[in-house]
C-alpha cells in the first residue's frame, strides 16, 4: 500500500461501532465492538452531543502514525460524492442538519487520509468482489438492521448510480403498511414520521410489531413459544430466533408481517430492473434470522409474485433473492476496499471497486518461509512425525501454513488400509494462511497472511485429492498446486471461524450441499445414518435448512454413540440403535409423509444402512444421498443393475448443478429419488465458514478432542489400529489438530 501499513476501517451502525485494522494481504485484524453513541441509547443528549462523542469515538479508532488511511461505512444517508451526511433516523433520531463528516474528522485528526462511504456501499463492494458475481450484470444489495436501506451497483461500468443529492436507495422510509393480529398496524419509524418500511421491517420495528401482536392477542402471545421465552427473560432477538426454530405459528406470523414491506420493496425493484442478477438482504435481522427470514420473503413471493412471470417462470424472482450468511457482506472490507480503491498504488477492477494490485503479480518473500518443517507422515510402519524439506511455490502455486486441520472418516479408513490413496500427508479439512505466492497468481485476493480454506475436490481434474493423493494439511506447511489454484479451490475467507471451529467446515459445507439437493423435495422427516461428525452437523442444521417443521430421526452405530447424542443439547427428535432396528421400526419412527435419507456412513455400513432405509421407506416419497463411501462392488439387490458408486460420482465438486438425481424402482416397484456426490462447491465452504462464525456454540461440543502436531501422532496410530472411536476415555466425534510454526 505504498508503503504504508494497514488501514484503519470503522463500521458505523446505530448500535454498535465496529474497527480493525485491515489490509488485503492479512485480512482483518481483531475486531473492537463498541456500542454507538446513538439517540437510542442516549434519548438526553442533545443531537450536538451525540455528533460530537460520535466523532470522538471515530478518531480515537484510528492510530496515529505516519500515511495513515482511514476507511469508514457509515450508516447514515450521505452523499456518495462527498460524504456529507444528511440524517440517520438510528444515530441523531429525526435530525436533518447536515454533517460534513470528512471535513469534522480532518479537523480534528489532519494527520489522518478519511475515506467515507455509506454502510450499504461498503457492504456491497465486498459482497460484489466474491468471484461467483463477476459474470452478474447489477446486484442490489438491502441492508435490514437498525435501519434500512439498499445499494444497487452496474457491474458493467463499476458505477453506483446517485440522485441529484448523491443518494439511492433510502428505501427504509417508502412508504409502506403492515397488518397484524388481522388488522393494521400504524408505526413510527426512528425518522418520527409513520407509516415507513423502517416502521415495521426495521430491528426496533419488528419489535414494536412485537409490542402490538402482544396487545392486540394477550391470550395467543402467553401460550406461544415467543411468549414463554419472553416471560423466561430472553432477549427478543434470541426469543424470536427460538421461537421460530421451534416452528412457532405466532413468530411466524409476527415475522411475515415484518417482512412484508421488505419483499414489496425487492418485487418492485425487479418489476423496474430486470437486469438486477442478484437482490441481496443482509444486516442483523435478516442475517441473524438466516434461513427463517429467506423461507418468509419466499412465502410473500409464492403469494404475490410478478404479474404473469409468476405464473410462467416462478422461480425467476426467488432464484435472485439472497439472505447474506455472516461475513458475505463485510461493511469493514468494504470500507477497506472503498478506500484502496482511492489510493494511488490500486486501481479499481471491474468488479465495482475490488481493488487489485497496479501491475502483475510476482513471487513474494515471505519472512515465515523456512527450510524444512514437521508433517504426520504415514509409510509401511506407520504414522510419524518427519521433517521435510519446504518446497518453493513455483508459477501459478501457493505455500500455505495450516493452522488447524481436522481428522475425518475417510482419513481413519485410509489409517486402517480400507482405502488405497497414497499421499504420505493426510488431511483435507481446514483452515490455513497462505505464505508465499509463486509467479503468475491472478487473484488478489491470494496473498501472503490471507486466511484460506482449499477445497479438497476439484470438480474436473482427479489429479488433486488434497490429502488423498496430494499432500494434506497435517503439517506446518503445505504446497497447493496449480490446477487447484487455477480452479478456484483456493478460498479467502472473510472471517475466520473461532478456535479450532475451522476443523469443522468441509464436513458442514458437505451437510450444506446435501441439504439444497435434497431441501427441494420438501420432506417431512430427515433420517440420518451415522453418529460422525457429518451424521451430528446434519441433525443440528436441519430446521434452519430443511424447514422449522421438519422431524429428524438418528441412526446410531454403537451404544455409546447413541448415549453420547442423548447428552446433547441439539439431539434428534428420535434416537435409534442400528443394531436393534429392523424395517417395520424404523418405519413406524419415520412416520408419513416425505422421507429425506442422508447416508453419512462408513463405506463397510453404506449398502446394509440404504437397504434397510430402501426397506423402511417403501411406498413413500423418497429421496437418499449417498454421502457415505461406498464398497466395491457398489450393487444392492434392492436396486437391480445399479451401479451405486457410479451414481454418487456423478456429481463431483460442486458439478453439475443442479446436482444429478437419479430416479430408481426398487426391486419391488418403489420409486426412490438417489444422489451422491463427492466433495462440495466453494460456495459450500464459504456458507459453511460463515455459519460457524455465526453460531460457534452450536457446533463447539463436536470438537471433542484437541491435539498440537506431535500430540496428533499417538492418537491418530491407535485409531488406526483399532475400529473404536475412544480416546481418553471421551467418545471422540472430530478431532482438531492445531499447527505451530517450524521450530
Amino acid at each position: 500500500m505504498s508503503g504504508r501499513g494497514p488501514i484503519a476501517v470503522l463500521d458505523v451502525g446505530g448500535t454498535h461501532v465496529r474497527h480493525a485494522l485491515w489490509s488485503p494481504r492479512e485480512g482483518l485484524a481483531e475486531v473492537v465492538d463498541t456500542p454507538s453513541p446513538s439517540r437510542l441509547r442516549h434519548p438526553e443528549s442533545s443531537v450536538e452531543e451525540l455528533k460530537g462523542r460520535l466523532l470522538a469515538a471515530i478518531c480515537d479508532a484510528v492510530p496515529a502514525g505516519p500515511g495513515a488511511v482511514a476507511g469508514i461505512s457509515f450508516g447514515a444517508a450521505l452523499d456518495q460524492r462527498s460524504g456529507m451526511v444528511y440524517g440517520s433516523a438510528p444515530l441523531f433520531g429525526d435530525e436533518t442538519t447536515p454533517l460534513d463528516l470528512p471535513g469534522a474528522l480532518r479537523e480534528r485528526r489532519p494527520d489522518v487520509e478519511w475515506h467515507v462511504v455509506n454502510d450499504v456501499t461498503a457492504a456491497l463492494l465486498h459482497f460484489v468482489s466474491a468471484p461467483r458475481r463477476q459474470g452478474h450484470r447489477k446486484v442490489l444489495l438491502m441492508t435490514v438492521s437498525s435501519g434500512i436501506a439498499c445499494r444497487t451497483v452496474d457491474l458493467r461500468t463499476g458505477t453506483i448510480a446517485t440522485d441529484a443529492c448523491g443518494l439511492q436507495g433510502e428505501v427504509g422510509h417508502l412508504p409502506a403498511v403492515a397488518r397484524i393480529a388481522g388488522a393494521p398496524a400504524e408505526l413510527n419509524c426512528d425518522c418520527g414520521r409513520p407509516g415507513h418500511v423502517a416502521s415495521y421491517s426495521s430491528g426496533p420495528g419488528l419489535r414494536r410489531l412485537a409490542d402490538v401482536l402482544r396487545e392486540r392477542d394477550a391470550d395467543r402471545w402467553r401460550t406461544s413459544e415467543l411468549g414463554r421465552l419472553m416471560a423466561q427473560g430472553t432477549a427478543f432477538e434470541a426469543a424470536l430466533g427460538g421461537a421460530l426454530d421451534a416452528a412457532d405459528e405466532l413468530a411466524a406470523e409476527l415475522l411475515d408481517a415484518a417482512t412484508a414491506p421488505v419483499a414489496d420493496v425487492l418485487r418492485t425493484a425487479l418489476c423496474l430492473d430486470p437486469e438486477l442478477d442478484e437482490l441481496a438482504v443482509t444486516g442483523g435481522v435478516a442475517t441473524g434470522l438466516g434461513k427463517h427470514y429467506e423461507a418468509s420473503l419466499h412465502r410473500h413471493f409464492t403469494h404475490q409474485g410478478l404479474y404473469l412471470t409468476g405464473e410462467r417462470a416462478p422461480q425467476w424472482l426467488t432464484d435472485r433473492i439472497t439472505v447474506c450468511a455472516p461475513g458475505d457482506a463485510n461493511g469493514l472490507i468494504g470500507a477497506g476496499i472503498a478506500a484502496l480503491g482511492a489510493t494511488a498504488a490500486f486501481t479499481p477492477s471491474a468488479a465495482a471497486g475490488n481493488p487489485v494490485p497496479a501491475g502483475s503479480a510476482a513471487p513474494t518473500p515471505s519472512a515465515a518461509r523456512v527450510p524444512r518443517h514437521h508433517a504426520v507422515v504415514r509409510d509401511g510402519s506407520g504414522l510419524h512425525l518427519s521433517p521435510l524439506p519446504t518446497p518453493e511455490p513455483g508459477p501459478g502455486e501457493l505455500l500455505v501454513a495450516p493452522t488447524v486441520a481436522g481428522v475425518c472418516g475417510t482419513d481413519l479408513q485410509m489409517l486402517r488400509g480400507l482405502r488405497d490413496d497414497g499421499a504420505p500427508v493426510l488431511g483435507h479439512e481446514g483452515v490455513a494462511r497462505i505464505v508465499a505466492v509463486g509467479a503468475g497468481i491472478e487473484d488478489p485476493r491470494l496473498t501472503p497472511g490471507t486466511h484460506v480454506v482449499v477445497n479438497p475436490t476439484h470438480p474436473t481434474d482427479p489429479s488433486f485429492l488434497l490429502g488423498h493423493n496430494v499432500d494434506g494439511l497435517l503439517q506446518e506447511r503445505a504446497l497447493i498446486p496449480a490446477p487447484a489454484v487455477r480452479g478456484g479451490l483456493v478460498l479467502p475467507l472473510p472471517e475466520v471461524p473461532p478456535g479450532v471451529l475451522g476443523a469443522l467446515i468441509e464436513p458442514l459445507a458437505v451437510v450444506r450441499y446435501a441439504a439444497l439437493a435434497m431441501g427441494e423435495h420438501r420432506p417431512r422427516t430427515l433420517l440420518v445414518m451415522g453418529d460422525g461428525t457429518v451424521g451430528h452437523l446434519a441433525v443440528r442444521t436441519a430446521r434452519r435448512w430443511y424447514g422449522p417443521d421438519v422431524r429428524t430421526v438418528h441412526v446410531h452405530h454403537t451404544g455409546g454413540g447413541l448415549d453420547w447424542s442423548a447428552r446433547t443439547p441439539y439431539a434428534a427428535d428420535v434416537r435409534l440403535r442400528y443394531g436393534d432396528l429392523s424395517a417395520e421400526r424404523l418405519g413406524e419412527a419415520l412416520g408419513d409423509g416425505p422421507v429425506a435419507v442422508l447416508l453419512a456412513t462408513p463405506s463397510p455400513a453404506t449398502l446394509p444402512c440404504l437397504e434397510l432405509a430402501l426397506d423402511a421407506t417403501a411406498g413413500t416419497d423418497t429421496v437418499v444421498d449417498l454421502v457415505g463411501g461406498l464398497p466395491r462392488p457398489a450393487v444392492s439387490p434392492r436396486l437391480p443393475g445399479i451401479d451405486l458408486a457410479a451414481l454418487r460420482a456423478a456429481n463431483c465438486g460442486g458439478l453439475p448443478q443442479p446436482p444429478y438425481t437419479a430416479r430408481l424402482k426398487t426391486a419391488n416397484g418403489h420409486k426412490v429419488r438417489v444422489l451422491g456426490h463427492r466433495g462440495v462447491a466453494g460456495e459450500h465452504l464459504l456458507y459453511a465458514a460463515a455459519e460457524l462464525c455465526r453460531a460457534p456454540e452450536r457446533y463447539r461440543d463436536l470438537v471433542t478432542h484437541v491435539v498440537d502436531l506431535a500430540g496428533a501422532v499417538p492418537v491418530l496410530s491407535r485409531l488406526g489400529a483399532g475400529q473404536d472411536r475412544v480416546v481418553s476415555g471421551r467418545r471422540l466425534i472430530k478431532l482438531a489438530v492445531r499447527m505451530g510454526e517450524p521450530a
